[in-house]
C-alpha cells in the first residue's frame, strides 16, 4: 500500500495535489450541504466558491503584471480554496459583498506585495485572515472543522505531509497544540475534531516558501506554531488567532531562512548521457546556497500542464562557480511541459530559481570518513560537493557508489574523474544491466560489496540520493547493518 501511494504521489507535482484534494473536500462539502448536514446552504457555498476563484485568479493575473512575475493559475486556486474553508460562506450576500472579494484580494497581493525580491513571506490566507479580522468582520470562522468532513482531511492532510516528507514539522505541531490543549482542559476530541488542528497543521503550516529552509528550524517552527495556535490568548479585541499565529511564525521563519531570488539567463547545454542534459545559465547576482541543496525553479510556461511550472532540483555546481548548472533527467515521449520547455530554452531566454534549502549537505567535521551513494541523476548532490571540495582545496575521505541501469548513464563521470584524486574521492561503478565488455561490478550494492569496498563502513557516514525506490531500498539495507540513523541522510525532492 505504501510503495501504492509513494507511486502516486510521485507522479503529480505537490500543487497539483493540494488543488485535487482540496476540490474533492470541496464537493463533499457540497454533497452534506444539500442534505442539510453543514450550516450553510449549498446556494451560500457555491456563490462562496465562486466568487473567490475570480477575484483569486483576477488579481493574480492583475499583480503579475504590475510586478512583472511569474504567474502560477495552480497557486491562485489553491489559495481560493483554502479559503473557501477559512472564511463564512453565508458572507456571499449583497450586504457583505465586499468582504470575500477582499479576503480573495489581499491573499493574492500578499505574495507580489509582502515580498522581498519576489519572495513572499507570509502565508496568503492567513494574512487575509488576520488582516479581515481587523476589520471585525468575523468572517474567519474555519468552518473546514467539522466531524463529517474529519476523515477526508486527515486522509488528505497525511498525503499532502507525505508527499513533501514535512512529518518533522507536523508532527511537533500537532504534538503540542494537543498537550497545550490538554494541559488547558480542553476535551481531546473536541479539540481535534471540532478545531481546524489537522487542516491548519497538513495544508498551511506546510507551505514551504514561508518556511524556514532547514530541519533543525522548521521542527522549532512547528512546535512554535503549536504553542500559538492552542493558548487562547486575549486582551480587548486582540485575540491570538489560528490564522495569527502563522503569521508570526511567517515572520520568523523568513529571518532563518534562504532570501535569494535568482533570475537565470539560459547560456548552454551538454548531453551528459542519452537520458541527461546539464543546462548553464548566469545568475543575475552572486548564487548563495550550500553543496548539496536544491532550488526551487520557475518557468514562465505560457501553458503549463498538469505538472505545472515548477520544480525543485539540486544545483549540480558549486557556489564557488561564476554560472549555475541543473543536471536534468528528459523523457522525450513522455516529458512534462516543464522539462520540453527546458529542453528548447534558446540564448537569453530566463527562469528563475529561489528558496534554497535542504540538509542534505556535508558534515562540518573535515575527518568524517563519508559514502556517498547515487543512482542515476541522483549524483547532482555529489557532483555539486565534489566541485565545492576542489575549488577550496579540500581533500577528505569518500568512498561514491554509483548506480546505473547501464554503463552509458553515468552522468558528469569524466569530469568527477578528473578531480577524484584531489579531493580524496574513490568512485565504485554499480550497473544493474551490464553489457559484455563491462568489467566493473555489476547488480546492486549489498553488504558483501560494502565489506569488499569499505570494511570500515560502520565509522562513515552515509549519503543516499537517487529513485525513491532505490533510495528506500538501500536505507533498509544500511539499517540492517546497525548503522545508527543518525548516521545516514536521505535526499528526498519533494516534487512541486
Amino acid at each position: 500500500m505504501i510503495k501504492f501511494i509513494d507511486n502516486f504521489l510521485n507522479s503529480i507535482t505537490m500543487y497539483r495535489l493540494m488543488v485535487y484534494g482540496l476540490m474533492v473536500q470541496t464537493v463533499l462539502a457540497f454533497i452534506f450541504a444539500t442534505f442539510g448536514l453543514i450550516a450553510f446552504s449549498p446556494v451560500e457555498m457555491i456563490f462562496s466558491l465562486v466568487i473567490l476563484l475570480a477575484f483569486c485568479e483576477g488579481s493574480n493575473i492583475l499583480f503579475a503584471k504590475v510586478f512583472h512575475a511569474v504567474r502560477n493559475t495552480e497557486s491562485a486556486i489553491i489559495t481560493a480554496l483554502l479559503l473557501f474553508f477559512v472564511l463564512d460562506p453565508s458572507f456571499a450576500t449583497l450586504q457583505t459583498a465586499w468582504v470575500l472579494p477582499a479576503g480573495a484580494v489581499i491573499a493574492m497581493a500578499s505574495k507580489y506585495v509582502i515580498a522581498i525580491k519576489h519572495r513572499h513571506l507570509i502565508n496568503p490566507v492567513a494574512i487575509a485572515a488576520v488582516v479581515l479580522g481587523l476589520f471585525g468582520t468575523g468572517a474567519a470562522i474555519w468552518w473546514v472543522a467539522t466531524p463529517l468532513l474529519f476523515p477526508f482531511v486527515v486522509v488528505f492532510g497525511l498525503l499532502v505531509t507525505r508527499k513533501i516528507r514535512r512529518f518533522h514539522v507536523v508532527g511537533p505541531f500537532l504534538l503540542v497544540a494537543f498537550l497545550v490543549a490538554l494541559v488547558r482542559g480542553q476535551h481531546p476530541v473536541t479539540f481535534l475534531i471540532s478545531w481546524p488542528l489537522i487542516f491548519f497543521g497538513t495544508m498551511m503550516l506546510t507551505e514551504p516558501r514561508t518556511a524556514p529552509s532547514h530541519k533543525r528550524d522548521q521542527i522549532i517552527y512547528g512546535v512554535l506554531v503549536g504553542i500559538l495556535f492552542a493558548i487562547p490568548f486575549s486582551m480587548g479585541s486582540f485575540a491570538l488567532t489560528p490564522e495569527l499565529s502563522l503569521v508570526i511564525a511567517n515572520i520568523l521563519a523568513y529571518f532563518v531562512s534562504s532570501k535569494q531570488v535568482l533570475k537565470l539567463t539560459y547560456k548552454s547545454t551538454t548531453q551528459c548521457t542519452p537520458q541527461v542534459c546539464d543546462f548553464v545559465f548566469t545568475p543575475d547576482q552572486k548564487v548563495s546556497f550550500i553543496p548539496g541543496q536544491y532550488l526551487e525553479w520557475t518557468l514562465p510556461l505560457a501553458h503549463a500542464d498538469s505538472r505545472g511550472n515548477r520544480r525543485y532540483f539540486t544545483v549540480a555546481s558549486s557556489p564557488t562557480d561564476a554560472e549555475v548548472h541543473l543536471g536534468v533527467r528528459l523523457d522525450n515521449e513522455h516529458g512534462s511541459a516543464f522539462k520540453k520547455a527546458l529542453s528548447s530554452m534558446k540564448d537569453k531566454e530566463v527562469l528563475f530559481a529561489s528558496h534554497a534549502t535542504g540538509d542534505f549537505i556535508l558534515p562540518n567535521d573535515v575527518n568524517q570518513k563519508l559514502v556517498f551513494i547515487a543512482g542515476g541523476i541522483g549524483v547532482t548532490p555529489f557532483w555539486s560537493m565534489i566541485q565545492w571540495l576542489a575549488a577550496t582545496n579540500q581533500k577528505r575521505d569518500i568512498v561514491l557508489f554509483y548506480a546505473a541501469n547501464t554503463e552509458n548513464d553515468f552522468a558528469y563521470k569524466a569530469e568527477m574523474e578528473a578531480i577524484a584524486t584531489a579531493v580524496g574521492l574513490k568512485i565504485v561503478y554499480i550497473v544493474a544491466k551490464p553489457s559484455a565488455t563491462w568489467t566493473g561490478k555489476t547488480g546492486y550494492l549489498s553488504k558483501e560489496l560494502l565489506d569488499e569496498t569499505v570494511p570500515d563502513y560502520a565509522e562513515r557516514m552515509f549519503y543516499l540520493s537517487g529513485p525513491n525506490a532505490m533510495v528506500a531500498n538501500y536505507h533498509r539495507l544500511l539499517l540492517t547493518l546497525r548503522l545508527k540513523p543518525s548516521k545516514i541522510k536521505v535526499d528526498y525532492f519533494p516534487g512541486f
